[in-house]
C-alpha cells in the first residue's frame, strides 16, 4: 500500500504543527508551507524533519492526497488557488482533527481561557498514568511531553476545541466538527468580536457545542462565569461536573495559596477533602486549569495520590508564564495573555509569585477588533503592574483597516493606571527598560502576537 501524502498550508500555526506531527506518527508523508517569519513552532518542526517551504504553487506538484488548510488562509492564497485548480482534497484543520480523533474517546478542552494549559495537563496526567493518550496541543513546546502532537495506543484523544471560525470562508466554530465523549468548558465570556457580535452569540456557540456530548458522556464546567451558570440551567439532560471557587459547585477549590516557587490548593467534592495539590505554575487561572484536569483524571480512574505526585512534576507550557531568563535581580517572563481577564489574572499571579518586585508589563494588543470591543475591560486590567508599556497593535491579516490605535488603548488604561505609556518601537522599549529598570524587577511581555521575541532581546541587552 502506498504511503498517503498530506500537505499543510500554514503549517507553522501551533495547532497545525501539532496535527502535522500526529500525521507523521500515523504514517503519512508530511509536507508543509508557510511564511518565512520566525514562529514558536520552528524548532518543533525542525526536530521532526518535516520540510517546510514558502508558499508556492509548485508545492502541490506531487498532488497530495489531503491538503489541510489553516484557518489563517483563504482562497487568495497561491497554494489554495492551485489546490482548487487541481481539484485536490482540501480539508480545514478542524475536519482533519475530527478525522484523526474519530476512532478514539475524545476529551475536548474548550473555553475562552486556559485551553492549552488544561489540554497539556490532562495529556500529561494520562501519559504518566500509562493510559498512552493521543493529543493535539496548541503550543510550540510542552516541557513534560515529547511534542505537541502524538499518536498514542490508548483509548483517549485529548485535544483543544476552538470556538473560533473554521476558515475565513466558513464562519462555523471549529469545535462543531468534533464528537467528544468528555468536554471541558473552562470559561464563557466575550471574545473574538470579529466573529461573535455579542457575548450571547459566544454563549450560543458553547451551548451548541455542549449539545454534541452524548448523554453517557459528561461536561466539566467552570461555574465562575455567568454564562456558564446559564448553560448549566439550560441543559438538564446532560451530565455536568462543575468546579470553581464558589460554594455552589460540585468541586470547590479551597485553601488556595501562592508561595515564591509553587501554588497549592485543595478540593471539596461531596463533603470529602481532596488534595492538597501543589503545582509549579502560578495564579488562579492555573488552579482552575489544574482542577479541570484533576476532575477528568479522577473520573477516568487515576488514583488521587498519583495525581498529586504527577501534578507536582508538571512544568508548564511554552508562552504560558514562561521564564525566559534572569539577570541579577531582574526576571524576564513571557505570557500569551491577550484578553483583559487573562491579563489581569496573569499580572495578579506575578504579584503573588514576586511580592517584593517591581512589575513592568510590556503588552502587545492582539487585533483591532478585540482591542476596540473590550477597551473598557482592558482599561482596568493592568492595575497589578507598576509600569505598563503598550506596543503597536498586532493586527490580524484579515483586518482591512485600523479601527483603533495603541494610543487609544493607552489613554483608556491611563484613567486607572497612571504609569502607562505607548512606545512605538521595540528598540525604544528595550532602551526604556535599560535606562530605568533596577533592583528586584519582573519584566513580563504579554500578547498573542510576536511579542515573545522581545523578551530574549531585552535579556541580551540587559546582560551587556
Amino acid at each position: 500500500m502506498n504511503t498517503q501524502k498530506i500537505h499543510f498550508i500554514g503549517i507553522k500555526g501551533v495547532g497545525m504543527t501539532a496535527l502535522a506531527i500526529l500525521a507523521l506518527e500515523k504514517g503519512y508523508e508530511v509536507t508543509g508551507s508557510d511564511v518565512e517569519d520566525t514562529f514558536v513552532t520552528d524548532i518543533a518542526l525542525e526536530k521532526t524533519g518535516i520540510v517546510v517551504t514558502s508558499f508556492d504553487a509548485k508545492n502541490l506538484q506531487n498532488k497530495p492526497d489531503i491538503v489541510v488548510l489553516s484557518a489563517a488562509y483563504n482562497k487568495d492564497n497561491i497554494e489554495v488557488k492551485e489546490a482548487r485548480k487541481k481539484r485536490l482534497n482540501i480539508k480545514a484543520y478542524s475536519e482533519i482533527l475530527a478525522l484523526f480523533s474519530s476512532e478514539s474517546q475524545v476529551i475536548a478542552v474548550s473555553g475562552i481561557h486556559g485551553k492549552t494549559t488544561t489540554t497539556a495537563l490532562i495529556s500529561f496526567l494520562l501519559t504518566k498514568a500509562n493510559l498512552n493518550p493521543s493529543y493535539v496541543i496548541g503550543s510550540g513546546e510542552i516541557a513534560d511531553l515529547p511534542a505537541s502532537g502524538h499518536l498514542g495506543s490508548g483509548d483517549y484523544f485529548v485535544l483543544e476545541a476552538d470556538e473560533y471560525r473554521k476558515s475565513p470562508d466558513d464562519n462555523n466554530s471549529k469545535f462543531f466538527d468534533l464528537n467528544p465523549q468528555i468536554e471541558i468548558i473552562t470559561s464563557i465570556e466575550m471574545d473574538h468580536p470579529d466573529m461573535f457580535l455579542t457575548d450571547e452569540k459566544v454563549y450560543e456557540a458553547f451551548y451548541k457545542f455542549a449539545c454534541r456530548i452524548p448523554r453517557k458522556g459528561f461536561i466539566v464546567l467552570c461555574l465562575d462565569y455567568p454564562k456558564a451558570k446559564k448553560l448549566l440551567r439550560s441543559l438538564a439532560d446532560r451530565n455536568f461536573e462543575t468546579y470553581g471557587f464558589s460554594e455552589d459547585v460540585a468541586w470547590q477549590i479551597i485553601d488556595y495559596l501562592e508561595s515564591v516557587d509553587s501554588t497549592s490548593f485543595s478540593l471539596i467534592n461531596e463533603g470529602k477533602n481532596i488534595g492538597p495539590f501543589v503545582i509549579k505554575i502560578p495564579g488562579e487561572g492555573n488552579v482552575l486549569n489544574a482542577t479541570a484536569a484533576v476532575i477528568v483524571a479522577l473520573k477516568l480512574g487515576i488514583q488521587e495520590k498519583s495525581i498529586i505526585k504527577y501534578l507536582a512534576e508538571f512544568q508548564g507550557v511554552k508562552r504560558r508564564f514562561e521564564k525566559i531568563g534572569q539577570f541579577n535581580d531582574i526576571t524576564v517572563i513571557d505570557d500569551y495573555a491577550h484578553h483583559p481577564h487573562s491579563v489581569a489574572l496573569t499580572l495578579e499571579a506575578v504579584k503573588k509569585r514576586f511580592p517584593d518586585a517591581k512589575i513592568w508589563c510590556i503588552f502587545q494588543p492582539h487585533t483591532y477588533s478585540r482591542t476596540k470591543e473590550l477597551l473598557s475591560s482592558f482599561a482596568t486590567a493592568f492595575n497589578c503592574a507598576d509600569k505598563v508599556i503598550i506596543t503597536d497593535i498586532y493586527a490580524s491579516a484579515r483586518e482591512k483597516e485600523a479601527t483603533i490605535t495603541a494610543e487609544d488603548l493607552t489613554q483608556a488604561i491611563h484613567i486607572n493606571q497612571k504609569q502607562v505609556k505607548y512606545v512605538s518601537s521595540w528598540d525604544k522599549i528595550t532602551q526604556e527598560l535599560i535606562d530605568n529598570v533596577g533592583g528586584k524587577t519582573v519584566i513580563i511581555t504579554m500578547g498573542a502576537g510576536d511579542i515573545y521575541k522581545l523578551g530574549q532581546n531585552i535579556l541580551k541587552e540587559l546582560k551587556k
